[in-house]
């Protein structure tokens, strides 16, 4: 009997140990040479890896700029109808189209690749307005598996959490061409105003959504990049939080700041190797696009060692 039980408890353990999510190694980072383009007032806040590419968005050009990651190199640029007072700060992708959250005006536009056309998507609920202090909705993650969007907003009106809000996806109608319906929303605690959450992305190949976490105190900056469980329905996994190690993360920003380089790191992505890839935000306030900005547009490599 006693053989039995310790048979029955490793076949167990066996099934348990199969049935944890993929983990995720420690990474390293490393930065990509950027045309001098990118050294614009470009604002880049969002950014998706897609068919071997990296679209990124621009917060207040009405741009998203394509770059070759292998070559550094940009290949295209395409040109949007951005509605007024838009303020795009989180991108991903879903089938054949792009989509684009927009902070100043909360909505969540779809964008055809092949012609910056876009269109308004439709929430079964509307997204949190922008608060007094300048947070709201920033980031945004498609997955396709599931058919789930996971939108971010920053903070919370108190500053105290940021909140992830899982959507839906439906049929859409005419004048939209899918619906996002609420579904559920998960908090996660700051532990004082200076932390922030600023993008999010999926990683399909270990179930879990990507979270970019900084700490930020006039020019003293830390960087973090956590993740979250995403089950086999699409939900996400409460309480599952936890640290994605990257080598001297924080230093190698620090490092990279001395270079003349923004390290307001606005946007996170992965490509189909489990290379991460995250970007910066190199202007504030109004940006004048065709001119040099005073900081330039850093492009992070992440590769697991």
């Amino acid at each position: 009997m006693r053989i039995l039980s310790l048979f029955v408890a490793c076949i167990f353990c066996v099934i348990s140990l199969k049935a944890q999510p993929p983990q995720i190694g420690t990474y390293t980072v490393d930065d990509i040479n950027l045309p001098a383009e990118m050294d614009k007032q470009v604002c880049i806040s969002g950014m998706k890896f897609y068919n071997g590419k990296l679209y990124l968005a621009s917060e207040r050009c009405p741009s998203i700029f394509v770059i070759d990651p292998v070559k550094g190199a940009l290949t295209q640029t395409i040109n949007i109808q951005v509605p007024a007072n838009f303020e795009m700060e989180g991108m991903t992708s879903y089938k054949d189209k792009l989509y684009l959250i927009s902070e100043n005006v909360a909505a969540i536009y779809e964008v055809s690749i092949p012609t910056g056309n876009i269109k308004t998507i439709q929430t079964s609920t509307p997204l949190p307005a922008k608060s007094k202090d300048g947070d709201g909705m920033e980031g945004i993650a498609a997955n396709e598996k599931d058919n789930k969007f996971y939108l971010l907003r920053e903070r919370n009106d108190n500053m105290s959490k940021s909140e992830i809000y899982t959507f839906s996806v439906e049929p859409g109608n005419e004048t939209s061409p899918v619906v996002l319906k609420y579904e559920s929303m998960i908090e996660l605690p700051l532990e004082n105003p200076q932390w922030r959450y600023s993008d999010i992305c999926v990683d399909k190949a270990t179930s879990k959504l990507l979270c970019l976490k900084s700490y930020s105190k006039g020019k003293f900056r830390q960087q973090f990049l956590e993740a979250i469980d995403i089950d086999n329905t699409g939900k996400l996994v409460v309480g599952s939080l936890k640290n994605v190690p990257v080598e001297n993360f924080t230093d190698a920003s620090n490092s990279y700041k001395t270079q003349r380089y923004s390290m307001n790191l606005e946007g996170i992505s992965i490509d189909d190797d489990g290379v991460i890839y995250i970007v910066s935000d190199n202007t504030s306030g109004k940006a004048s696009c065709e001119l040099p900005a005073k900081e330039k547009t850093i492009l992070l490599q992440l590769k697991k060692k």
